[in-house]
């Protein structure tokens, strides 16, 4: 589609659907919080969608592609001034710096309200640094990992971000690897301040219903030593948060008219997202020279015939590895797929070493992983296949540096990047 110009007196705005391009050619606009003069240029992605408001009567050129589009905003479903005035009154508000978490259901506007209050504090020349810590929607890294970006220029839209560094979570559910996920803010916060970030905004994900969810959301504002809590558009959360954390506790709606994905649509972006970084070079590593984490594989075998044979009776596939540990046995068969754990109860109770794992030669691929280098830095990658008579490992990875620690997740991929199975150990 042609670019066109739009006309706007001061105060007037246009909502813009992406994808989209956007001009300013003369007249001072703003866009999430970012104000551009005469000369800047911006691009609205895919799937999202922004109120673009004069502060001066502006001229501003708009290149719509694919399924963009414009639209003038009914009175009231914007709330772009509130969201101004709160984040800038939360920055004014800090001197010294501060960490603000940003909290809401699904599709509320919380990245969007992270964006802004980074280009809030980039209009007063204050360092942000963006902790993305949705891990099943992430945006500056991987789905499964926590990522720290640290922008110096306007920000729309977080994918738009490259990583300043990565954290290994594993599972794209934050309820099972809570704990993990609280860690890992933690240590992307203190490594922002390190690198001279004045304020830090944490956007987490959407899963604030039920006790464990509330729990790890107030865990999660106490670990990051955030200084302010933003509620975006649950006005039960915004109550709850209110009573249980010692930060301030903020609101804002949500808008109105929003760019709403649908389940396909968040699959599609993962995948997007799973090749924009696992799309590298082959590199095989030896699982016995490393640490291994989120897998049994690695540990020292454990050499039983009686329990071996046993196994390979009741299941009819050759054990090519076991291993110890404390509470469990892990097993590892020779079998082209998934052996059904059920099957194996009476094994269980008669191998009577606790828990049983039971991994196979077929499931051994397509495993989203990270390889831990010496900076502590987890690099994304993806299990190719794993050769269980030598424990030599073949990921596909954009990272050819030293690996101290290999980390095997809970997702299963396939050779398109689309999720295949989750929620499991696979090696």
């Amino acid at each position: 589609m042609p670019a066109f110009i739009a006309d706007l007196v001061e105060g007037e705005g246009l909502r813009v659907f992406g994808p989209a391009k956007l001009g300013v050619e003369s007249g001072l606009a703003m866009i999430l919080g970012a104000e551009l003069g005469a000369g800047e240029e911006v691009v609205v992605g895919g799937r999202r969608s922004y109120l673009l408001k004069a502060l001066k009567r502006s001229r501003v050129k708009i290149e719509l592609m694919g399924r963009g589009r414009v639209e003038v905003p009914g009175d009231g479903e914007e709330p772009l001034d509130e969201w101004v005035m709160v984040a800038d009154s939360i920055i004014d508000s800090c001197p010294d710096g501060c960490v603000v978490a940003v909290m809401g259901p699904t599709d509320a506007g919380k990245t969007s309200f992270t964006a802004l209050l980074a280009n809030r504090s980039l209009r007063r020349g204050l360092p942000p640094a963006i902790i993305d810590a949705d891990v099943g929607q992430a945006d500056i890294g991987p789905p499964g990992f926590i990522s720290m970006a640290m922008p110096d220029n306007w920000v729309l839209w977080l994918r738009q971000l490259e990583p300043e560094a990565i954290r290994f979570i594993g599972s794209i559910e934050p309820g099972p690897v809570a704990g993990r996920i609280l860690t890992s803010v933690s240590s992307l916060a203190r490594l922002a301040r390190s690198r001279g970030a004045a304020n830090i905004f944490v956007d987490t994900d959407g899963w604030v219903t039920g006790w464990a969810a509330l729990e790890y959301k107030a865990d999660l504002a106490r670990l990051a030593e955030a200084h302010y809590v933003v509620v975006v558009g649950d006005h039960t959360l915004y109550s709850y948060m209110q009573r249980v954390v010692d930060a301030e506790v903020a609101y804002v709606r949500s808008p109105q008219v929003l760019a709403a994905r649908s389940v396909e649509e968040r699959r599609e972006l993962r995948r997007d997202n799973y090749r924009r970084f696992l799309d590298g070079e082959e590199r095989v590593i030896d699982l016995t020279k490393v640490k291994v984490q989120g897998g049994c594989i690695g540990s020292p075998p454990y050499d039983n015939e009686s329990v071996k044979a046993m196994i390979e009776s009741q299941t009819g596939y050759k054990v090519k590895y076991m291993a110890r540990y404390p509470g469990g046995l892990c097993v590892a068969l020779d079998a082209p797929g998934y052996v059904d754990h059920q099957s194996l109860k009476p094994v269980q109770k008669k191998v009577g070493e606790g828990e049983l794992i039971v991994v196979t030669r077929g499931t051994m691929k397509g495993v989203l992983s990270a390889l831990t280098g010496p900076d502590g830095n987890d690099y994304p990658a993806l299990l190719i296949e794993l050769d269980l008579d030598t424990l030599k490992a073949t990921f596909r990875t954009r990272y050819m540096g030293e690996v101290r620690k290999v980390y095997f997740g809970r997702i299963r991929i396939d050779e398109d990047y689309r999720e295949e199975a989750r929620g499991r150990i696979w090696v």
